[in-house]
């Protein structure tokens, strides 16, 4: 099968991933590194076994020594191998002499890094020097830090969705609860759509704590799941609706994954991030952008066509995503100005 989009071969690497498994995404990364000619091999820098996981739930004191001896394990697995490249996505997890114990091992190796969260959210600023490259998907922290700005990405299941939208009036969301904010957002919006006469679906997933959080505050997590949302169902939801809600969990100046992917889908996107507007793929047809919790010009925004429903911005495509962190020439996009961040 022929690539949708054919890349120029920077050449062979042998690559050592070591990144957080964050659900589809980071195998779909590898995936895709390996389907560009690479040779990559992976490690969960935040494991799932069954014994870390409960000691970081119920003995968080004993947490970070096994978490530290479980990475020297990665170092010696692999202290015999030669890397060209050492890629981390996301690395505060790490402590900093065991993140320059592996540079010292792996000294031929470019080191890269690649952050999705904030530095408000995970501050990885001390481990910053010990990186060739550094990559955030936040323009503002790319700006105040001197970092590459380098957006996130569209896997391959959402570049060529069915049209099958039920109508202009439907929206959907799909997201994890991290605090009760995004769930008072998504009850917000509801109430507004069903005065409004819109449809809108959503799935929310959330962890213990988060359940937690949700009833320290009063709220009824009724309709949040502790598993994950089933693939079919997602693309089901995606496939029908003719937008997506937006709301980010964190006060930050990066595009979530929705945003991203809905974008490469033709979809609609309704968000609370101000800073879409400066961005050269934003269209007032295609994107609005809500205040606090006023949704006021929603109604009218999906009732307006979209001017280039075929465009699938490829540039977002998660092969040029790689490519970008593989090849040092490629230059990343700059990011918007910072004054431009206003989000509510």
């Amino acid at each position: 099968m022929q690539r949708a989009d054919p890349l120029p071969d920077p050449g062979r690497k042998r690559i050592l991933l070591i990144g957080l498994n964050y659900h589809r995404y980071t195998q779909e990364i590898v995936r895709e590194m390996r389907a560009q000619g690479h040779e990559v091999g992976f490690h969960d820098i935040q494991p799932g076994q069954p014994v870390l996981k409960l000691l970081r739930k119920f003995a968080p004191r004993r947490y970070p020594a096994s978490l530290g001896r479980y990475h020297l394990g990665i170092l010696q697995a692999e202290r015999a191998r030669q890397f060209d490249i050492v890629l981390f996505i996301q690395v505060h997890q790490m402590a900093l002499p065991t993140l320059q114990a592996m540079r010292q091992a792996f000294s031929g190796a470019q080191f890269v890094l690649y952050n999705w969260d904030a530095v408000s959210n995970h501050d990885y600023r001390a481990h910053l020097p010990t990186f060739d490259r550094a990559y955030t998907f936040d323009p503002d922290d790319a700006q105040r830090l001197g970092l590459q700005y380098l957006p996130l990405f569209c896997i391959s299941a959402f570049q060529a969705l069915r049209r099958r939208e039920t109508g202009p009036d439907t929206v959907y969301h799909v997201g994890n609860i991290v605090n009760p904010r995004r769930h008072e957002a998504i009850h917000a919006f509801k109430q507004h759509c069903q005065r409004e006469g819109i449809a809108f679906r959503y799935f929310l997933a959330g962890s213990t704590h988060a359940l937690t959080l949700l009833l320290r505050r009063g709220r009824l997590p009724w309709d949040v799941s502790l598993r994950a949302m089933p693939d079919a169902r997602f693309i089901d939801m995606i496939e029908t609706s003719a937008a997506v809600f937006d709301f980010a969990n964190h006060d930050q100046a990066g595009y979530t994954m929705r945003v991203i992917e809905n974008l490469c889908a033709g979809k609609k996107i309704i968000t609370n991030n101000a800073r879409i507007v400066h961005e050269p793929f934003y269209s007032s047809d295609r994107i609005h952008v809500f205040t606090g919790l006023d949704f006021s010009g929603v109604k009218t925004f999906l009732a307006t066509p979209l001017r280039a429903p075929a465009k699938t911005f490829a540039e977002f495509h998660l092969s040029q995503f790689v490519h970008r962190l593989v090849d040092y020439r490629m230059a990343a996009p700059a990011p918007a100005p910072a004054a431009a961040n206003s989000a509510p």
